[in-house]
């Protein structure tokens, strides 16, 4: 039945629009400017018009005059004019371009028939792929989605860029830096962090790191709320806790209702009050919740994909926490290395979505078994090596009270808030140093630091 099929259909082709491009390049020169913009050769269906086409585009480049003896002459020297029909072809070419000025139109024509032609072959690949069995249907997907987006996405790139381009562009960011700020970046919402780094940049992998019951996923909250607030689109994957337990973290930081309250249903009219208008603020943000407890990096890739495809961007991207990532079917005998295997498949997740990434990562107990200094190091983080190599921004969280002794811990007003110093021990692209920031537990987050 399939070998009857194949008989049947055809491969999806214009060869009326591919002649009728060609014939407007051969005419006119605006035509060819905006042909060469939106197609490759391998868009034509005829090896025919592929080799003329490819012709054309190099007699542009080096600036040669085009018009049919010019063509002509030129394939006889690539040696290929008789396999095309010679000049009697271009002939019949030119006289079926009846109206030059349509040679975009027919562009686009020749266009939308080879992407149906790469989605069928695409197809083929993957049935082939899934008979074969020799990869896990997790990489045949992953590979699947990426070439078939690419295929959606596919435009030709401009061979050269004019220098007065280059200018009103930087023009442009330097106009934005005065109207926004100094904050390239997706800001944190802490004031002293953000004049270290600038913000979080597109593509950096950011290892926020700590001790248990520090206030990792605190922090990388509030960093998400906030980025989320002023326009980013954010997407969180919690492999560890509810989204309801995340949820009512928000509504606690945003409202500065006791999470306690939130969580017994203990709650006074003002407080209905505040938390009915941090609900309020929620309304319209681009940000969602993952709560899959087992996912693979390939798995979440995809899904940022398919969030960046109907969003229409992605910004940012908080995973709580890396020990509770696994690689899925590939089999690594040592923790160490599936670690590592991790952090680098996110790495390589940031740079291809063009996002920022938070990595949650647990730390050893060497801060605590060291006597005076608790701040962590970046030979404390647990599991691999491989997270400090692959980082371009390490940040630890260190609360002088986490190492306090119980008697002295039991005097502490945790309603006022208590310090918690902010290492940035790594810093790829801009300087490295503490700040220090408010820690609030009744409402589990963090703010800025009066100043004095």
């Amino acid at each position: 039945m399939d070998e009857e099929r194949k008989d049947v259909l055809l491969p999806p082709v214009d060869i009326d629009a591919e002649k009728a491009v060609l014939g407007s390049m051969l005419k006119n020169q605006d035509a060819r400017a905006d042909v060469s913009a939106m197609l490759r050769a391998e868009d034509f269906y005829l090896k025919e018009h592929q080799e003329i086409y490819r012709t054309m585009l190099d007699m542009d480049q080096r600036g040669t005059g085009i018009d049919i003896t010019t063509v002509y002459s030129a394939l006889k020297q690539r040696k290929t004019a008789d396999m095309v029909g010679g000049i009697t072809y271009l002939s019949r070419l030119m006289d079926e371009a009846i109206v030059p000025s349509n040679a975009r139109y027919y562009a686009e024509t020749v266009s939308d028939k080879s992407k149906m032609r790469q989605l069928i072959t695409e197809a083929e690949s993957i049935r082939d792929a899934a008979y074969s069995s020799e990869l896990p249907p997790e990489d045949i997907l992953d590979s699947a989605e990426q070439r078939i987006l690419e295929i959606a996405h596919k435009t030709q790139r401009s061979r050269y860029v004019d220098v007065n381009d280059v200018i009103f562009e930087n023009i442009k960011q330097l106009q934005d830096l005065e109207k926004y700020g100094n904050d390239k970046g997706i800001p944190t919402g802490f004031r002293d962090v953000d004049k270290i780094l600038g913000g979080f940049q597109k593509t950096d992998l950011i290892i926020l790191a700590a001790r248990p019951g520090v206030g990792k996923t605190a922090w990388a909250l509030n960093v998400a709320e906030h980025a989320a607030s002023v326009g980013k689109k954010v997407m969180i994957f919690s492999l560890e806790m509810a989204n309801t337990q995340l949820g009512e973290r928000l509504l606690s930081m945003t409202s500065n209702v006791p999470l306690e309250n939130i969580h017994k249903g203990t709650i006074s009219m003002e407080e209905w009050e505040d938390l009915s208008a941090a609900q309020d603020s929620f309304y319209g943000l681009d940000m969602v919740i993952d709560e899959s407890s087992v996912i693979t990096p390939v798995e979440m890739k995809n899904k940022c994909r398919r969030f960046k495809q109907e969003k229409g961007d992605l910004d940012l991207v908080v995973i709580d926490y890396l020990q509770l990532m696994s690689m899925g079917g590939y089999r690594i005998e040592q923790r160490e290395k599936e670690i590592a295997a991790i952090t680098r498949s996110i790495k390589i997740m940031a740079k291809e979505l063009d996002c920022a990434v938070i990595l949650l990562s647990q730390l050893s107990r060497g801060p605590e078994q060291r006597g005076g200094d608790h701040m962590p190091k970046l030979s404390d983080l647990r599991d691999s090596g491989a997270i400090e190599q692959d980082a371009d921004v390490v940040i630890f969280l260190k609360r002088d009270d986490y190492y306090s002794s119980e008697e002295e811990r039991a005097n502490i007003d945790d309603s006022t808030g208590l310090t918690c110093a902010v290492n940035i021990a790594k810093h790829r692209n801009g300087p490295v140093g503490i700040a220090n920031l408010t820690w609030i537990p009744r409402y589990v987050k963090f703010g800025n630091m009066a100043r004095e």
